[in-house]
């Protein structure tokens, strides 16, 4: 573990022993954690600053303190999800949609602007049976449970959406259960990070997965190696590629306890007016 990810880890912790009965997280531990730690709240943005023109000027520090800044997030989100997919009823830290915002814009992050479903930015938590669209219907967004964030061009948390979709686009039974992959912990269903399986410090040296998006193209985890396959030149070519844009299953029938698709890097154009 890096010294510059204590305040994330101790704010982490802190938020683990925080119940209801103490009242909202937000004016109760995270406003204080802000006013406290004044420097560190001015890392984000600084950090995308440095990093615009060059994503390698990046450190393996930065992108392990960018992880445990996330671990906080994905702690606070739990709040708005539903269901239950381990053996824990933990419903995550009391806090409200205003106050989960407000924490996150103070550390420099912002609502992008997405009219239209795209997989870079929305992650499928439920998908509403009726009416029945046609088999090839696109994906439609119904709602939000909650809201995408981006620092600068850096995508930090895809949207929680509700959608109708065609059959030949989502199936709902896979879509809603399949293990989300480049994620710590969810209530509602399984997840995989590569800090699984390490013990408590050892954990913490696990980078975030990066995804940019540019004014001509969308950027799939960055930091890997690999280039994508195109899809039929390989016999798991279309697999991977499902899962790097959607970090989960949302059609296909596998076998996903372990799929390891996080090698694999994908540059995407962006459509006209997208």
């Amino acid at each position: 573990m890096y010294s510059s990810q204590y305040p994330w880890v101790e704010l982490y912790r802190a938020l683990l022993d925080l119940s209801d009965s103490d009242g909202d997280a937000y004016p109760t531990l995270l406003q204080p954690w802000l006013a406290q730690q004044a420097e560190e709240a001015r890392w984000p943005p600084a950090f995308a600053r440095r990093t615009q023109r060059d994503w390698a000027a990046a450190s393996s520090e930065d992108l392990c303190r960018l992880y445990a800044m996330f671990r906080v997030t994905s702690l606070l989100l739990l709040r708005f999800q539903h269901g239950r997919a381990g053996t824990s009823d933990y419903a995550g830290p009391p806090i409200t949609a205003a106050g989960f915002l407000a924490f996150h814009e103070a550390l420099g992050l912002q609502v992008p602007h997405t009219p239209a479903y795209h997989p870079f930015f929305h992650e499928i938590v439920a998908v509403e049976p009726e009416p029945e669209p046609e088999p090839a219907a696109p994906v439609l967004v119904l709602g939000e449970r909650w809201p995408a964030l981006m620092l600068g061009d850096l995508l930090y948390l895809r949207a929680g959406c509700v959608v109708a979709a065609g059959a030949q686009q989502v199936v709902k039974s896979i879509a809603e259960h399949s293990t989300l992959y480049w994620t710590f912990r969810r209530r509602d269903r399984p997840c995989r990070d590569l800090s699984h399986g390490w013990g408590s410090n050892s954990q913490w040296s696990t980078a975030l997965r990066r995804d940019y998006r540019t004014p001509l193209a969308y950027h799939y985890n960055v930091d890997a190696k690999d280039p994508l396959p195109a899809p039929g030149t390989t016999a798991d070519a279309e697999l991977m590629h499902e899962l790097l844009r959607h970090r989960g299953l949302v059609r296909t029938v596998a076998d996903d306890s372990d799929l390891c698709p996080y090698g694999y890097t994908h540059t995407e154009p962006v459509a006209a007016g997208g």
